[in-house]
């Protein structure tokens, strides 16, 4: 007996009803990491010619290093001399060669404008201290949140060693935070007041205390961000007062200077002219002598 065959029956199914292929939108984005954080091409930018573009100009600017390439160096394959063996044509070439024979520039002496000057343009330097100072704050912070988020974690953990070495990190990042937020606050509030206003001193004694904030999400810590933000911008503006300010004193010197000038030389002409107006009284003088002598 032949065994029996089962007999397979095959559906026959539509051609529309098979699987479509996947089509993919073209990207409207580029991924993080190509450009810094905060920047982004403009919109309606074919994200895919922008990567291409990219590419192909990292790889030319990459082969202006490799000394098997026709453009490494520019195309100039002349080695630049040291210690001064050959000056560059745009800074007078073979005319120069004995450059070490000029004699040396004297220092440019800086005009006085009187101390009043000296102390804003101290203070504007100050204020730009601060604000450098200030804009670099995120990143101790950061840390600290951090370390402070990972030692949380490891609270959790049964051994105690992973939490003795998070507690020990966290400590150490906490403490260059606080130093850095002292460093920042202290070059505020040492300023006389004529200088920093009260809005200045409000806003960076706000990043202070709000800097150690126990931070443990990045909602809280974009808040801090724009507290950092302000207190840039308040010193921004005590910097163009100040600036105003200088300017100010700098026409005044100025102004007085000019004005002081023919001034003096007024009062010389009119010394010049005294021994002429005196001159006719002396020849009275004289001719009233020689009528004396004579009659006697």
């Amino acid at each position: 007996a032949q065994a029996s065959v089962p007999i397979q029956h095959h559906r026959l199914v539509s051609r529309s009803a098979w699987p479509q292929p996947i089509t993919m939108a073209p990207p409207t984005r580029l991924p993080r990491g190509i450009l810094p954080d905060g920047i982004s091409p403009p919109p309606g930018t074919d994200i895919m010619q922008f990567c291409r573009d990219l590419a192909e100009s990292g790889a030319t600017f990459a082969e202006t290093f490799d000394r098997k390439s026709e453009t490494f160096h520019g195309g100039v394959t002349t080695p630049v001399p040291l210690n001064g063996a050959r000056v560059p044509d745009t800074m007078g070439g073979e005319a120069a060669a004995d450059w070490r024979a000029l004699p040396e520039a004297p220092l440019a002496i800086e005009e006085p404008f009187g101390p009043d000057y000296d102390s804003a343009v101290a203070a504007h330097t100050r204020l730009g201290q601060a604000k450098k100072a200030i804009s670099v704050l995120n990143k101790p912070v950061e840390m600290a949140m951090r370390l402070r988020v990972q030692y949380k974690e490891a609270i959790t953990a049964t051994g105690t060693e992973d939490r003795t070495a998070w507690e020990s990190r966290l400590k150490g990042a906490e403490a260059e935070r606080d130093g850095c937020l002292d460093a920042a606050t202290a070059i505020i509030m040492a300023m006389d007041k004529a200088d920093v206003s009260d809005r200045t001193r409000e806003t960076v004694q706000a990043v202070s205390e709000e800097g150690r904030f126990r931070f443990e999400d990045k909602e809280r810590f974009g808040d801090y961000m724009l507290v950092l933000q302000r207190a840039n911008q308040a010193i921004f503006a005590d910097q163009n007062k100040l600036l105003q300010r200088i300017k100010a004193i700098k026409k005044g010197v100025k102004t007085s200077q000019v004005v002081s000038a023919p001034a003096v030389k007024e009062g010389d002409a009119a010394h010049e002219k005294a021994p002429d107006a005196s001159a006719p009284a002396v020849k009275e003088g004289e001719e009233a002598k020689e009528k004396t002598s004579a009659a006697a």
